[in-house]
């Protein structure tokens, strides 16, 4: 969908960092290429960036500067749930030996501010700052199903519902049983919906004037998190963590 931009300039500027983030590094005509955009402009984007710190250079290839993992580190150490749940974090991902996260939403998206590593976990795409589709993993429906109706909605006409495998819900009315349920159990699943072969499980994390804030989630490659421990062992211990990020953050 387009949208009005009132800064064309900016706008533009945001999609030549975006474009060196998917490329993990680009040159010039690499990005005039891959954005069929004229030379020239890209460059001047490019300079702009360069000269406001904002982008480094090595080699004729750009990649973005740490300026952005100290803004990014500042916004989350600022965020009162992720001050409350980084114990939780820990304690989750040593007890389990898989990752433990932490999730909020922001524009309608699921994205992970915080993530643990236990010794048992396997490298996987979850890494802080990754944005995923609410509706395609546990952490994003366990925030889901504590918005109101008209926000879920508007989020389902921004974004769809893409499908990411084949578990993955695509059906309107099927992801409504589902947060209905989730509502219900109080915690949300995911088995094989985001990736194939891992499951996860997620508790939301609500606040004293019972807004939604966030949801702790652990995940783990199918092998391992039996039905045992998805749908028993692991809720357990994700709400019991659930109950404790809640009271440290709504304490005054």
């Amino acid at each position: 969908m387009a949208r009005d931009i009132p800064v064309k300039s900016l706008q533009m500027s945001f999609e030549v960092i975006e474009e060196i983030v998917d490329r993990n590094g680009a040159g010039i005509s690499e990005l005039t290429a891959s954005m069929d955009r004229p030379k020239s402009t890209v460059y001047d984007h490019i300079r702009s960036l360069h000269e406001l710190g904002y982008l480094v250079e090595r080699d004729g290839e750009y990649t973005i500067s740490s300026d952005f993992l100290r803004m990014g580190d500042l916004t989350r150490q600022n965020k009162e749930i992720y001050q409350a749940a980084n114990d939780e974090l820990t304690r989750l991902a040593d007890e389990t030996g898989e990752h433990a996260s932490l999730t909020i939403e922001e524009h309608g998206k699921a994205v992970i501010i915080a993530t643990e590593e236990g010794k048992e976990a396997i490298p996987v795409n979850i890494y802080s700052g990754i944005m995923m589709g609410m509706h395609t993993a546990a952490p994003g429906k366990a925030i889901l199903a504590f918005l109101d109706e008209k926000r879920v909605s508007d989020i389902i006409a921004q974004h769809g519902l893409i499908r990411r495998t084949e578990n993955t819900i695509v059906n309107p009315s099927e992801l409504s049983e589902e947060l209905t349920q989730i509502r219900e159990r109080q915690y949300a699943l995911d088995d094989e919906e985001r990736l194939a072969g891992m499951r996860s499980i997620a508790v939301p994390v609500i606040d004293r004037n019972d807004r939604i804030r966030g949801s702790l989630a652990i995940y783990g490659p199918t092998n391992r998190i039996s039905d045992h421990l998805f749908t028993e062992e692991f809720p357990e211990l994700l709400m019991r963590s659930g109950n404790i990020v809640e009271v440290l953050m709504n304490y005054d």
